[in-house]
């Protein structure tokens, strides 16, 4: 039994040496393999590492604008690169990317504003950006003007409204202590500037103005926000929506003196420095008008108010979105485009637009840094899109009919025709536009 246990002993022996030369061999071929999927992982490394691409940009904000935001993402994605274009707005903008877009040379990336939208939408030609996650970032009240049926095709981040800026000094000097909360109590307060021997308000009548929109705003759209797309479905008519506007403002400004046919003949540089200069008490202006106004009289307490309504509480400024950027619907570079899009949307990507443009931000989440003369239309109007331009919101016709438009408030402030005849003629040339 002793030499049957010595033999299997040493059987045993022989095996485990036999087995630990086939493990050690076994692990030395699993080394060799892990140094193989490293060189394997490495190689899908070196596949997996993004390819470089490089973006195309047209857009009216130019490349020192762009520049802030256009860099950030460069360093969050260094494969990607640019090619940017600028034409300035509007029309050799427009011209620009439609010769582009008709001739398949569109950039990945192109802006989108009031004045091409049809042309972009209708043809096709921008991504449906509706349902992408960051477009939540945007205003709602930025959405219709880069929207169509409900489908949103553009992101903006920015916007801007203009108001009335009136001067405290002069107001206190009146005997004004608090803001209209009425178009009647404004008139009242207009009229009280008079009695002090103040020029109240002064207004060129150069277009559909601010207070027009503003007022359209603040009596009609506050009563039913969609009156413009019943307007161009045939279901209301400029009359409707109108008359009342209108006939508010000739009684209320015309009819007591406080705008004066003269006035149509100033200029938007004469109407902001005799407001500068303490001459005049209020005038329809914007952001870019604030510089010049401290520029020009340093001690002015100045700030900016809406347009009140028939009805208190209802205000409104005049205003629009900024210009949205859109994504080529035949881009190769999609996933790209939309990753530059969705940087413009985050806190970062909004700060370096702001800085680069000194536009004013106007998206969820976000801040912007406005003068505190103007507040209350960043505050009130724009974040609370509580801003109106007809030519943004008109969805045909924007010309045309602003032409007449105009024609209509000049011949209304000479007395030459009234508000019902002024409606009564924006409808004939919506109807003869149509039938075109």
């Amino acid at each position: 039994m002793k030499k049957t246990s010595l033999l299997l002993l040493i059987t045993l022996l022989c095996l485990s040496v036999v087995l630990a030369a086939c493990g050690k061999n076994s692990n030395t071929g699993n080394k060799g393999n892990t140094g193989n999927e490293g060189t394997a992982n490495n190689a899908e490394k070196g596949n997996d590492a993004p390819k470089p691409v490089k973006l195309s940009i047209l857009a009216w904000n130019n490349e020192k604008e762009m520049k802030p935001v256009i860099d950030g993402f460069k360093e969050k994605y260094p494969h990607i690169s640019f090619d940017f274009q600028f034409a300035p707005p509007v029309k050799d903008y427009i011209a620009k990317l439609q010769t582009m877009l008709l001739s398949n040379t569109a950039p990945d990336i192109f802006i989108i504003a009031a004045e091409n939208r049809n042309e972009i939408i209708d043809g096709g030609y921008a991504l449906d950006l509706t349902d992408e996650p960051f477009m939540s970032v945007m205003l709602d009240s930025n959405k219709p003007m880069l929207s169509k049926d409900g489908r949103t095709y553009a992101f903006t981040q920015s916007g801007w409204a203009g108001g009335l800026f009136y001067n405290k000094q002069l107001f206190q000097k009146a005997g004004i202590t608090k803001l209209p909360e009425t178009w009647d109590e404004f008139i009242q307060d207009c009229l009280k500037l008079k009695e002090a021997g103040i020029i109240p308000l002064y207004d060129r009548m150069h277009d559909i103005t601010i207070i027009h929109s503003a007022m359209f705003g603040s009596n009609v759209l506050t009563k039913d926000p969609t009156f413009d797309e019943k307007l161009f479905k045939g279901e209301a008519t400029f009359a409707e929506g109108w008359t009342e506007v209108l006939t508010m403002w000739k009684e209320g400004l015309i009819d007591n003196k406080i705008l004066t046919p003269d006035m149509i003949g100033l200029t938007g540089d004469q109407v902001m420095n005799e407001f500068s200069l303490g001459n005049v008490a209020m005038f329809p202006g914007g952001p870019w008008n604030i510089a010049t106004i401290e520029k020009t009289n340093p001690d002015i307490e100045f700030e900016i108010m809406p347009i009140p309504g028939k009805e208190p509480g209802n205000k409104y400024y005049n205003g629009a979105p900024g210009v949205g950027f859109a994504v080529n619907s035949k881009t190769k570079n999609k996933e790209e485009a939309l990753l530059f899009l969705e940087y413009m949307t985050t806190q970062e990507g909004l700060k370096q637009f702001e800085e680069g443009t000194g536009g004013i931000i106007t998206a969820h989440g976000y801040e912007s840094k406005v003068h505190p003369a103007y507040a209350p239309a960043y505050n009130d109007g724009l974040m609370a899109g509580k801003i109106y331009l007809p030519m943004v919101s008109w969805d045909r016709h924007q010309e045309a009919l602003r032409n007449q438009f105009l024609v209509s408030i000049q011949d209304i402030a000479v007395n030459k025709i009234t508000p019902e005849q002024a409606t009564a003629s924006l409808d004939k040339k919506l109807k003869e536009m149509e039938n075109k």
